[in-house]
């Protein structure tokens, strides 16, 4: 059975329907839980998070998905964001091959089948992540301002953390899943699929591994860039700075009306004022280039 709502009334009805734990059933309730798995007396509550990328806002969030298991059925509680568990309960609705395939045996079956699928979903948002990266990457170097380029750096991180944790209690819940429901439920007769869910946990936390070490060494190149672009900057200021002062204190002197200043009467003073400013200007230019200050 496939919840789609995780309401207060549906999930009551479904508790009434298999007697269902209370605690279990506030549990699968907002807000989420940690993932984890617990042995109840007829069944087993598992709860796990996947990732949900959202177009609009291209921020990385997580869903949870909460399993009912036995060895005679198997209700999953989502919030309808995760196409691959809708994509089975369709396929088996609609194809009478699919459903004698995956409702012929035991609940487990059925289990380890989304599961696969779910984490067959998470590869693509791992590569729209890496892609997200490598375009930072060429456009750090470019003429794109430095905060949109810090803004977007900020925000992978920020996806990336988020990624680690959803992904971070998966490992665990399904090592303890075996260990504690592995006879009980005939887990040993899915060993291929067993092998394939830890090769995908392994494979998705290198991944998100090598994307953290990517975004760190990005992350500490552009504060680099941006440090070096504000030295620069304060470079030129400096610069403008002790070539101006002097001048306009040699103006204002020469611009003093005292009867023993000979540029206020002399005629064409003005000018000469202005071309002592200049040869000033330009000798102090010459002695920063030559220091190659400038």
């Amino acid at each position: 059975m496939n919840i789609t709502k995780q309401g207060e009334k549906e999930l009551r009805e479904v508790q009434k329907r298999f007697g269902f734990d209370e605690l279990d059933i506030k549990e699968s309730l907002p807000p989420f839980q940690r993932p984890k798995i617990v042995k109840r007396d007829s069944y087993y509550f598992m709860v796990l998070h996947f990732p949900v990328f959202d177009r609009e806002t291209f921020r990385l969030g997580f869903t949870e998905v909460d399993f009912y298991l036995s060895q005679n059925y198997l209700v999953t509680v989502h919030d309808n964001k995760l196409p691959a568990i809708e994509g089975l309960f369709n396929e088996c609705k609609k194809n009478i091959v699919s459903r004698d395939k995956y409702f012929s045996g035991t609940a487990a079956h059925i289990l380890f089948e989304l599961l696969s699928r779910l984490f067959d979903s998470i590869f693509p948002i791992l590569l729209h992540v890496n892609d997200d990266i490598n375009l930072v990457d060429r456009k750090l170097f470019t003429k794109v301002s430095g905060r949109q380029i810090t803004e977007e750096i900020l925000r992978l991180k920020t996806n990336i953390v988020t990624f680690r944790r959803t992904m971070q209690g998966h490992r665990t819940v399904l090592e303890r899943l075996l260990s504690y429901a592995g006879r009980e439920l005939g887990i040993a007769g899915f060993q291929g699929y067993v092998n394939s869910l830890r090769e995908f946990t392994n494979e998705i936390w290198h991944m998100l591994e090598s994307q953290k070490e990517s975004i760190n060494a990005l992350h500490e190149t552009n504060e680099s860039l941006l440090t070096l672009r504000t030295n620069n900057v304060m470079r030129v200021l400096t610069i403008i700075s002790v070539i101006t002062f002097p001048l306009t204190l040699l103006a204002t002197i020469f611009a003093i009306d005292t009867p023993g200043n000979p540029f206020v009467n002399l005629p064409g003073g003005f000018w000469l004022v202005l071309v002592v400013m200049f040869f000033g200007a330009m000798g102090m230019f010459m002695i920063f280039k030559k220091k190659d200050w400038v």
